[in-house]
C-alpha cells in the first residue's frame, strides 16, 4: 500500500499542476474567470481508471508468481521424495500421492497397460488419501472409462484436457464417481510410442489450468526415463551411499497404517476368480515373516488380507509396502503354478484423532470400485 499511495500522490500531483495550468491560461483569456471546483473531477476520474488498471495488473502478476513457485515447489517434492527409490512401483506411489497432495487433484493415476503385467496405480484424496495398486485393466472400475479416456489421448498425441466429462459424448455410457468431472490425461511416451499415462481428474470442470499441463509434461518425461531405466535394469546400486546418509524417519506413535491385499488367478475360461483360501494362508505365514514389532497381519473379507502397522507414518508407510509386496513376489516364485497369481494392494495411513473405522470403510470401496453395492469410488489420507 505504501508504493500505491506514493504512485497515486506523484499521478495526483501532475493532474493537479496540469489543470492550474490550463485554468491560468483560461483565465487570462476570459478576464479573470474563477477556477471551477469541477475542473479536476474528470481528471480524478482518470486516475481512478489507471490506478484500477495497475492494481489489477500487479494482482494478476502475483497470482501468476505465486502458481509457478507453488508448481516448481510440487516438482520439488516429488523429485526428493523419491530420488533414493529404486522400486517402480514405490516411485510410481510416491508421485500419485504427492500429486494429490500439492496439485489439489480427487484422483490421480498411473497405468501401464503395455507392460508384461499390467500396472495401475490410482489414488484419490477425498475425506483422506487412498492408494491402490493392482493389475486390472479398468480405471475406477470402469474398462469403457480407461478405453476410451486412452484411445482419446492416444490420437491426440499430447496433454489431452476435458474441461468437463459431462458433455463428451464418449463417455455417455459411463457412470462416472463424485471424483470425475475435469480430466487431464498425458501419454508416457517411449520410442514415440505411449508406454503408460499419467491421469488426474477433479471434481470440478475445468478446474485444471496451464500451469497444471506445463507440471504434468515435465513429469511425464521424468516418469518416462525413469520406466526405461527400469526396463534395461540400469538402476545404479545406492546400498554403499544410504548408510549414514538418508535421512532419519521416525515412527509416529500416533499414526497407525493399513494395507490391504486380495488376490486372484485366471480360471479356466480365462475370467479372473479370487484366489483359494489355502493359497492366501499360505502368503499370509510368508508376509507374517517379514513384520516387525507389534504388526499383525489378519483376514479380511474371508479371502483377503489387511496388515495393519502401528507406529508406521506416511513417510515410512512405502518402505513397509514394498517389503509386503516382495514377501508375496518371494512366495510366487517357489512354484510355477503359482505364476499366474495377481496382486491388488491398497494403503493409507490414519493419523492422530482420525476415525479408523471409515478408513476401513473407505479402503473397501476403494478396493473393490466394481462392486453394485457402492455407486461411489470415495477416498482420501487427511
Amino acid at each position: 500500500m505504501e508504493i500505491e499511495d506514493r504512485i497515486r500522490t506523484q499521478i495526483e500531483a501532475i493532474l493537479i499542476n496540469d489543470a492550474k495550468n490550463f485554468n491560468e491560461i483560461k483565465r487570462m483569456a476570459s478576464d479573470d474567470e474563477p477556477l471551477d471546483a469541477e475542473v479536476l473531477a474528470e481528471e480524478r476520474n482518470l486516475y481512478n481508471r489507471i490506478i484500477n488498471s495497475y492494481r489489477n495488473a500487479v494482482s494478476e502478476v502475483n497470482k501468476l508468481l505465486e502458481e509457478n513457485i507453488a508448481s516448481l515447489s510440487s516438482f520439488y517434492r516429488i523429485v526428493d521424495s523419491i530420488k533414493e527409490k529404486r522400486d517402480f512401483q514405490e516411485i510410481c506411489s510416491r508421485i500419485v500421492d504427492c500429486i494429490l497432495q500439492d496439485f489439489n487433484a480427487d484422483y490421480c493415476s498411473l497405468l501401464f497397460p503395455d507392460s508384461d503385467n499390467i500396472l495401475c496405480l490410482e489414488g484419490i484424496c477425498e475425506e483422506r488419501r487412498f492408494i491402490r495398486i493392482h493389475t486390472g485393466d479398468n480405471l475406477l472400475g470402469s474398462k469403457e472409462f480407461e478405453q476410451e479416456l486412452t484411445r482419446m489421448a492416444k490420437e491426440h498425441g499430447d496433454c489431452l484436457y476435458i474441461e468437463d466429462v459431462y458433455k463428451e459424448s464418449q463417455f455417455n455410457t459411463v457412470d462416472f464417481p463424485g471424483v470425475v468431472r475435469s480430466v487431464l490425461c498425458l501419454p508416457i511416451t517411449l520410442c514415440n510410442q505411449p508406454a503408460g499415462y499419467l491421469i488426474l481428474s477433479h471434481s470440478l470442470p475445468k478446474f485444471f489450468h496451464d500451469n497444471h499441463i506445463r507440471v504434468i509434461r515435465i513429469l511425464g518425461s521424468f516418469i518416462a526415463h525413469l520406466r526405461l531405466l527400469h526396463y534395461n535394469g540400469n538402476m545404479p546400486d545406492l546400498s554403499i551411499l544410504k548408510a549414514g546418509s538418508e535421512e532419519e524417519v521416525s515412527d509416529n506413535p500416533d499414526a497407525n497404517a493399513v494395507v490391504l491385499l486380495n488376490f486372484d488367478v485366471p480360471d479356466s475360461s480365462g475370467r479372473h476368480v479370487p484366489l483359494n483360501r489355502e493359497s492366501v494362508c499360505e502368503i499370509r505365514s510368508r508376509i507374517r515373516g517379514i513384520l516387525e514389532g507389534k504388526e499383525s497381519i489378519l483376514f479380511y473379507m474371508d479371502r483377503e488380507l489387511m496388515v495393519f502397522l502401528p507406529g508406521v507414518s506416511s513417510d515410512l508407510l512405502p518402505e513397509r509396502v514394498r517389503c509386503i509386496r516382495e514377501a508375496f513376489y518371494s512366495w510366487r516364485a517357489g512354484r510355477e503354478d503359482r505364476k499366474k497369481v495377481r496382486l491388488n494392494l491398497g494403503f493409507s495411513v490414519c493419523e492422530e484423532d482420525e476415525d479408523l473405522s471409515r478408513m476401513l470403510e473407505i479402503a473397501s470401496v476403494v478396493m473393490h470400485p466394481e462392486s453394485d453395492e457402492e455407486s461411489e469410488f470415495i477416498s482420501g489420507d487427511e
